[in-house]
């Protein structure tokens, strides 16, 4: 019989009312469509409604005291400006995150693994944490006197020029150190990437995406599956983020770290770039190979035209430098049978993207960043992804 409204705070609740006694012999099994989740703090309207743009959630799960971490977190210790910019760029790109939290997790860990799926970082900045899209996109600008210019779509921006927030060379940094990934992280593959396909008020079902990168030389490389199944229900959105984890294996191979002095880094950020300017370290791998006894060439790299290299010959107690036209088979026969490695004479100029920035015990910054390779002033990972460049693509989708 009807009573009294339930009373459950804080929780939602739902009623099976049944008349007859006759026809039901068992009940096992219950099943719902919700289309809409909790109702929380919207970044973009300032008023409270359900959402599923992933820095609305991230926001709400360390700030809120009854669902998240709001009492231990609280607002003051989350950059609401840039979680607002995130949450507007999720929008504007259609990366939704329409999925359900049942068990408890590490708040830290899963905020940091699902920006990635939404394309957006997450880092903390002067003691707070924050959301910021990892790709370039329409922002709004301001000028001096903090007055509105331009008003962004947020949209990504593929070939927008990259803005280089400071430089750095051997006269302002220190203890420059350079680490190449492993080989294994650096073995392209295939993205097979799952998403679900909704049906309203019916059963979702999973289906994939496999993105590669285009050539035929890609076509063995091996299959590594991301399961998306638990948020994302767009192909666009999976198709987007294969394209962004395949562009990152092929382009990023090296980091940096390097300490300077505090009022080096005045105004830069995790996220933005630099560029590294420096004539002692050299920040490419070396051009190492062997020269066979009938003079043939093994390298990773073709070597052309005229280099100096340092080589060495079993038959020989040191390692000697020499120059030669490595076009010309005659020119290189003296030194068969020898290892080598082309001499590195010119300055390195790259651009990095910041990852982290800690205070070292010194009193300096030590600053660490990742190789973010440009075509021209754009990032070289982020071309070529339209898929009406099919004279020359990057990416394959089937």
């Amino acid at each position: 019989k009807e009573g009294e409204p339930a009373t459950y705070e804080n929780l939602a609740y739902a009623g099976l009312r049944i008349n007859s006694s006759k026809e039901w012999t068992s009940f096992s099994q219950f099943s719902a469509y919700f289309k809409e989740g909790i109702k929380i703090k919207s970044l973009i309207h300032g008023d409270r409604r359900a959402t599923n743009l992933f820095p609305d959630i991230a926001y709400a799960l360390l700030t809120d005291k009854t669902l998240g971490a709001g009492a231990v977190i609280g607002e003051s210790s989350v950059d609401d400006v840039n979680m607002k910019v995130a949450a507007e760029f999720c929008k504007a790109n259609k990366l939704f995150w329409d999925g359900m939290i049942s068990s408890r997790v590490n708040l830290r860990e899963f905020i940091f693994q699902h920006a990635i799926y939404c394309l957006l970082d997450f880092t903390i900045i002067g003691g707070k944490f924050s959301l910021y899209p990892a790709v370039p996109f329409d922002e709004d600008k301001y000028d001096a006197a903090g007055n509105l210019t331009h008003s962004g779509t947020h949209e990504m921006e593929n070939d927008k020029d990259v803005v280089i927030k400071a430089m750095f060379t051997d006269g302002n940094i220190k203890d420059l150190q350079v680490a190449f990934l492993s080989p294994e992280d650096r073995q392209t593959f295939k993205a097979n990437v799952l998403y679900r396909n909704e049906k309203e008020n019916g059963f979702s079902e999973n289906e994939s995406k496999i993105i590669r990168l285009h050539g035929t030389e890609y076509n063995d490389d091996p299959l590594e599956t991301f399961d998306l199944t638990g948020f994302c229900t767009s192909v666009d959105h999976a198709v987007k983020f294969g394209k962004y984890v395949l562009a990152t294996r092929k382009f990023v191979d090296h980091t940096i770290t390097f300490k300077t002095a505090p009022h080096f880094i005045n105004g830069v950020q995790p996220g933005d770039y630099i560029r590294v300017y420096s004539t002692t370290q050299h920040v490419q791998r070396y051009n190492n190979g062997a020269n066979l006894e009938d003079g043939t060439v093994v390298s990773k790299d073709t070597i052309s035209a005229s280099k100096t290299f340092y080589y060495w010959n079993p038959s020989e107690e040191v390692v000697k430098e020499a120059t030669a036209d490595f076009s010309t088979p005659s020119s290189i026969q003296p030194f068969a049978g020898s290892l080598f490695t082309i001499k590195e004479s010119e300055a390195s100029d790259q651009c990095y993207k910041v990852e982290s920035i800690t205070f070292g015990e010194d009193g300096l910054i030590e600053l660490s960043g990742s190789y973010a390779e440009l075509d021209g002033t754009k990032l070289a990972m982020l071309q070529k992804w339209d898929d009406t460049d099919v004279d020359n693509p990057l990416f394959d989708v089937e």
